[in-house]
């Protein structure tokens, strides 16, 4: 995987213990639930998860809560790597 590629994550804190995921990828059905199924093999349940899809690209944000810093910035690197995310917004 691309440098790029493997931060094509934004992680935004929102507060101490709230982080917002935003990401640009392709228009293909299999996208969200890999971001979704990423978060649940860490035990980890989103607080909230937008997605919006128009004829180029599908915008997600993802908010997960209770996040330690250094498990916040793994996950952001492995959301990055799934197959058809490519940048930020």
């Amino acid at each position: 995987m691309s440098a790029s590629a493997s931060s094509a994550v934004l992680a935004l804190k929102r507060s101490n213990s709230t982080v917002r995921y935003c990401f640009e990828a392709d228009v293909e059905p299999g996208v969200l639930p890999r971001a979704l199924e990423l978060l649940a093999k860490r035990g980890l349940v989103p607080a909230r998860v937008f997605a919006q899809a128009d004829a180029d690209a599908l915008n997600v944000e993802i908010e997960v809560e209770g996040l330690a810093p250094e498990t916040a910035e793994h996950v952001g690197r492995c959301l990055g790597e799934i197959v058809g995310v490519r940048q930020t917004f």
